[in-house]
């Protein structure tokens, strides 16, 4: 089974889970593009890291906006420090700690499409304001299944980091 990003569920809100999550590191290539394509784009480079490394596959990957840009991220398996990792041969693709952090999700069934993750997104940010949490980054979509799995099985997330008030 493939090894998933670390967190403890510290609340559920409704539809919403506020986890907390441990540091961790993800392999990151930063594209332009279309949202429903780089994701497809970026997984060459990114399989292709760790593979000749012999770094073992996890889940989710992730897709942030980076203003007119997209980082799309593989979460390296728990326990590895940045400074321990082979330097990517892809000028492209950078090593990134993530520090520890709180963050609220959602979650659906279903196709990858970016006009989902925007309106849960939006919908997320709305509730949150009500709740009494700041938003402490950009929404994060989280992808945890490969392509094959069929469509009404996909496990997708919008993550958005947050802060309380």
């Amino acid at each position: 089974m493939t090894e998933q990003q670390p967190y403890t569920v510290i609340n559920k809100i409704g539809s919403i889970e506020i986890r907390d999550y441990p540091a961790s590191v993800y392999a990151q290539l930063t594209l332009t593009g279309d949202p429903n394509q780089v994701g497809s784009t970026a997984f060459g480079s990114l399989i292709g890291y760790i593979s000749r490394n012999k770094i073992a596959m996890t889940a989710p990957v992730i897709q942030e906006r980076n203003a007119a840009r997209w980082d799309v991220s593989f979460v390296m398996p728990a326990g590895l420090k940045a400074e321990e990792l082979p330097e990517p041969s892809d000028g492209k693709l950078t090593i990134n700690d993530v520090p520890a952090h709180l963050a609220a999700a959602t979650h659906w069934s279903g196709n990858w499409k970016y006009a989902e993750v925007e309106k849960r997104g939006d919908a997320m940010i709305t509730e949150l304001a009500v709740l009494g949490f700041g938003v402490n980054g950009n929404p994060r979509w989280a992808r945890y299944d490969p392509p094959w799995k069929p469509w009404f099985m996909r496990r997708n997330e919008v993550i958005i980091p947050i802060v309380t008030r």
